[in-house]
């Protein structure tokens, strides 16, 4: 497609018409018109980077010289007698060619001029006008301004038409020239942003495409759009595309809420002409998921990738936030992004990105933006709370609840900060603003906690005021009643006192109102039904009219006593004040109303503590002895003082110490407003240095305070609950010792009224109104001294109808809820049960949850995967899948069981662990060579407590033997060099230590060396001496059941322990956990052993 001939048709035009010099001039005219608008245009492209400075040199000499051309054409047809029509023409005809060639490459400042130039007016009327397409025209026209064009031949010899069928091309991909020529239509718009890499052009650029059948070419023109607001176009073809954006959205619940809404009112006319609805919708379900995976992303990783990104990826990012204009996280992360675009360091200016961004931002999104800028200002000033800085840090210091030594030394910080400089006082300020923080003097107390003391307040008024008024009562003045006398004297007060005082005044009353005449009586009647009225109690008023004398004053008598019934004090106020001789007043409705509150606090006490024993059951299940202790320490707290105390959670791992702690004494105490005390957590496991507790030295290069001050900093009083966690699992290293020795300084109630940070060196910190809570496994492990300062409270081992029923009622509940599998799984209790036994051996239930939610996970990859099959609802799972597939990878738990035949030298001992675990060990005894008498050899990696035993047990048992059979064996040694005796303890790899094993080891030697066979279900428990005294040990419990998993039938304990025994009989005894045949039997000495473990 050239550019239009002029030449030929101007000749006929000339030829035709008498004015042809008057269109010639006009025609220049125009030409000079365009090339004024070119250098407008091209000047505004240099200024948005469109084309650079020697472009813009060329291009506006260029228009000079055609500027030029036109004004020489105009001069040469003034003289009319000497003009040359065809030369005239062919210079038109250059100008022409001139401008279409500028205009390829540096664009013009309207679409019209550039058709005009290139294909003609008629073309446009010919294809635009009087069309349905005319309206898109006329926008298009209006507002793009051609910035370059090309022109594409048709490859195809087909119809336009027919080369178009079923032809659809993508507009949010890269798209080609080529591509256009064979599926565009005209008027069809591209976006420039995917294949230019200016900014401007990417954010306004278009590629507007017209073809033209006749000459079989494609013009394609690229273009920039103006930034028209949309609501102020005012054209039916936008304004139906944007309604039917709305009308024919998806249903989605992304698309139904104000982000769409946000959405669609920023989009720009361009993002309008290019994309057609549904394209308009990926579009936004990209912006929804993009800003999506921001929110997964942390700070550091969203900055990054902004920085990273080109400008126009940095503005898409911005629009994306501030689509999210109630979320203030948004707001604020859009702003903070931008800022970073500014290298000033004043920050009073914007940099030029930050100018070149906003600028380019729609109009509703500048809006939000603004807006954003102020609401981050608000967060940050909601953040900071309040700005101390505004008060003067000496009012500060002289504002802390603190003792005057206190604020002595602040005052000396303050000075120092002062006098030095802003970088050499910054250790000094932070000192300062460190120390206001803690607060001094200020205690959590909770509106339970308060109940007593108003109540006993009350109390003390109501008594005061009855001693004022002469009544004689028997109830003594004190300062302070205990809950128990406040609710006794009460019930007194009540049930006695002011009974009597009120049927004293009702009658009293009565008598007043029911005194006289007919006259009288209505007269009464009326005064009654008056007062009635002015309190709104229409319920008591009294009919008079027609009313007989007694119906009267039957019905006075009836109100007076409702009136006191109900406790109408002011209405029987008013009454008493009509015969002034009554002694009837107010003070006796003023005291059964102070004692109802006084009754009605104390319900809410007895509601309180069950809302308390129901928070301490719903975090975790049994362990009744913690929660009770706990509920002790909080009745302490309601009826008396408020001072700290220090629990130690003494028990194996996994059975809901933490948990207790974290989920149940956390949410005890709650404010009206729904607020618990603060809780704080400390974990102590590995930690090796004391200053993570009581901080550095201040005189330390980065030295800060510890973890107790700053947790009273953080929660904002000095009455926190600290939960102290793996308290034995503090490094046994001097600095561990350091570590111990802060906490006992720290819960010790004699000394943590001032405890010390080494950073706040001299400022005594009272921490003896916190509540320290220590969680270990391993008592053993823990310093005395400290363990001597501590409440212990044992977590006693999970059973196996524990497990089950913690299973049912909150492991499974929980793991369904987190795989979103509720009610499509059923796991019966012999299937928990087997897991149990075969595939866990521990106290708690980590290693349980952590198989079952293995188990629900696999079922739920089954289910995504269409593996399963069936469709059955519930998915029932049996003991079959889980040893066959489920489990299969898992090896099953191997439990320690009875030698298969009775031996001699082979005993079953028993023994029990800090873990909450038992079982047996069996104890084998044979002889070795050894040059030495009696010689042992002790394998299975024995401690020296169990070393110790042995010897005992080797001295014991040789004083048991007869001397006939002593002489026998030496004789037999001297022979045999068979003196040694051999003790192995298996397994190998397993330690073992303790006393209690001193019985079992004494009984194998003795059956050794006397050959005696030992029966192989047999098992025993108990320290021996060397008088045979078979004395008390610890664990009975674990031992038993761990024997009766192993298959020992007869159990032998010291008599010492019958306690535990009877403990253990309680407690498992009504759950049919104890086989019939099992024995227990108790023993006090060794001889009363050898008489039941032999054949």
């Amino acid at each position: 497609m050239k550019n239009r001939k002029i030449n030929s048709s101007l000749k006929r035009k000339i030829k035709k018409q008498a004015s042809s010099y008057s269109i010639i001039s006009q025609k220049v005219n125009n030409y000079q018109k365009i090339i004024q608008n070119t250098i407008l245009y091209i000047q505004k492209y240099k200024t948005l980077d469109i084309i650079d400075a020697g472009d813009l040199n060329i291009c506006i000499q260029n228009m000079e010289n055609l500027y030029e051309s036109c004004k020489n054409i105009l001069l040469l047809i003034k003289d009319k007698a000497n003009v040359d029509i065809n030369d005239v023409a062919n210079r038109l005809q250059i100008i022409n060619n001139e401008l279409s060639i500028n205009f390829k490459s540096y664009g013009t400042g309207n679409l019209k001029d550039l058709l005009d130039i290139c294909i003609g007016t008629d073309y446009i009327n010919k294809y635009f006008m009087n069309t349905p397409k005319e309206g898109l025209y006329n926008i298009i026209e209006k507002y793009t301004h051609p910035i370059s064009y090309k022109i594409m031949d048709w490859k195809e010899k087909n119809s336009f038409e027919n080369k178009k069928i079923n032809k659809k091309l993508a507009k949010n991909r890269i798209v080609e020239d080529f591509m256009l020529v064979e599926t565009a239509d005209s008027l069809d718009c591209f976006d420039l942003a995917r294949t230019t890499k200016n900014f401007q052009t990417k954010v306004y650029g278009i590629k507007v495409c017209f073809q033209n059948p006749e000459k079989r070419k494609t013009l394609i023109i690229s273009a920039i759009v103006d930034e028209m607001v949309i609501d102020c176009l005012n054209d039916k073809c936008i304004e139906e595309k944007i309604e039917n954006l709305f009308q024919d959205r998806p249903k989605d619940d992304i698309f139904q809420n104000e982000d769409f809404k946000r959405f669609v009112k920023s989009l720009t006319l361009k993002l309008l002409l290019v994309y057609n609805n549904k394209e308009l919708y990926q579009k936004y379900t990209g912006y929804v998921s993009q800003i999506n995976r921001i929110k997964k992303k942390t700070i550091s990783q969203v900055v990054k990738e902004f920085i990273s990104d080109d400008l126009f990826g940095q503005r898409k990012t911005l629009i994306q936030l501030l689509m999210k204009y109630d979320d203030l996280e948004f707001q604020y992360l859009a702003y903070l992004l931008y800022d970073l675009l500014s290298n000033e360091t004043s920050g009073n200016f914007d940099t030029l990105d930050q100018t070149v961004l906003f600028d380019s931002l729609p109009w509703s999104i500048k809006k939000y933006f603004r807006d954003a800028m102020t609401n981050t200002v608000k967060y940050t000033k909601s953040l900071t709370n309040f700005d101390t800085s505004k008060i003067p840090i000496e009012q500060q210091i002289c504002l802390m609840k603190a003792s005057d030594t206190i604020k002595e030394k602040a005052m000396l910080k303050l000075k120092e900060v002062k006098a030095k400089s802003e970088d050499s006082g910054s250790k000094a300020r932070q000192y300062l603003e460190g120390l206001l923080k803690i607060p001094f003097g200020i205690y959590r107390k909770e509106h339970l906690l308060s109940i007593m003391d108003n109540n006993n307040t009350n109390f003390i008024e109501i008594i005061k005021n009855l001693k004022e008024q002469g009544e004689n009562i028997d109830i003594p003045e004190k300062d302070k009643y205990s809950i128990l006398e406040i609710e006794k004297h009460c019930d007194y007060l009540q049930n006695t006192y002011v009974k009597t005082i009120a049927d004293k005044y009702t009658q009293d009353l009565i008598k007043t109102f029911c005194y006289g005449k007919r006259d009288n009586l209505i007269s009464n009647i009326c005064f009654i039904n008056s007062i009635i009225k002015k309190h709104n109690k229409k319920q008591y008023k009294i009919l008079h009219s027609g009313k007989k004398i007694d119906y009267m004053k039957t019905h006075i008598q009836k109100i007076i006593k409702e009136l006191f019934a109900n406790k109408e004090e002011t209405i029987i106020k008013e009454l008493c004040e009509k015969n002034k001789t009554t002694s009837c007043n107010e003070n006796t409705c003023k005291l059964i109303k102070s004692i109802q509150t006084i009754n009605d606090d104390w319900t809410s006490i007895n509601n309180n503590m069950k809302q308390i024993t129901g928070a301490l059951d719903k975090s975790v299940y049994g362990h009744k002895k913690a929660k009770r202790q706990i509920e002790r320490v909080i009745g302490q707290w309601i009826t008396g003082e408020q001072s700290g105390y220090c629990f130690g959670f003494e028990g194996p791992p996994g059975v809901g110490k933490t948990s207790l702690a974290r989920k149940g004494l956390a949410n005890c105490l709650k404010d009206k407003d729904g607020t618990t005390r603060p809780f704080s957590f400390i974990a102590l496991g590995g930690s090796s240095n004391g200053s993570t507790l009581s901080g550095h030295n201040y005189t330390y290069v980065g030295s800060t305070w510890g973890r107790v001050v700053d947790i009273l900093m953080e929660q904002k009083c000095m009455n926190p609950i600290i939960f102290i966690d793996e308290l034995d699992k503090v490094s046994r290293t001097e600095n561990g010792k350091e570590i111990i020795g802060i906490l006992t300084h720290l819960i010790d109630p004699t000394q943590n009224e001032g405890f010390q940070d080494k950073y706040f060196n001299g400022i005594d910190i009272d921490m003896s109104k916190a509540l320290f809570i220590f969680s270990y496994n391993d008592v053993s492990s823990i310093d005395r001294i400290l363990l001597d300062r501590i409440h212990r409270i044992k977590f006693d081992h999970l059973t196996l109808f524990d497990k089950l029923e913690i299973t049912d009622k909150y492991i499974l509940p929980e793991l369904f809820d987190k795989v979103g599998l509720n009610d499509i799984i059923s796991l019966d209790n012999d299937v928990i049960k087997y897991i149990i036994e075969n595939y866990t051996n521990e106290s708690g239930v980590r290693k349980l949850k952590e198989i079952l939610f293995e188990i629900i996970s696999e079922i739920n990859l089954e289910i995504l995967n269409h593996e399963n099959g069936e469709k059955n609802i519930p998915i029932v799972v049996t003991k079959d899948q889980i040893k066959n597939k489920y489990l299969k990878e898992r090896h099953e738990m191997i439990h320690k069981k009875i030698h298969q035949e009775s031996s001699i030298g082979v005993m079953n001992g028993l023994w029990a662990n800090a873990l909450g675990m038992g079982g047996i060990i069996p104890i084998e005894c044979f002889y070795l060579p050894s040059n030495n008498f009696l010689d042992f050899k002790l394998t299975g990696l024995q401690g020296d407590v169990m070393k110790e035993s042995m010897n005992v047990a080797k001295t014991l048992a040789w004083k048991l033997t007869s001397k006939a059979k002593k002489t026998k064996l030496l004789k037999e040694f001297e022979k045999t060099k068979l003196q040694g005796i051999h003790i192995h303890c298996p397994e190998g790899a397993v330690p073992k230590d303790g006393p209690s094993a001193g019985t079992a080891i004494t009984t194998a030697i003795y059956s050794l060396l006397n050959n005696k066979v030992i029966k192989k279900d047999v098992a025993i428990t108990g320290e021996i001496n060397l008088q045979g005294r078979v004395t008390a040990i610890g664990g009975l419990e674990l031992k038993i059941l761990g024997g009766i998993r192993a298959g020992v039938k007869t159990f032998i304990f010291p008599e010492d322990n019958l306690k535990d025994h009877k403990k253990f009989m309680e407690k498992y005894g009504p759950k049919n956990i104890i086989p019939d045949d099992i024995k227990f039997i108790n023993v006090n000495n060794i001889n009363q052993v050898l008489k039941i473990v032999f054949e």
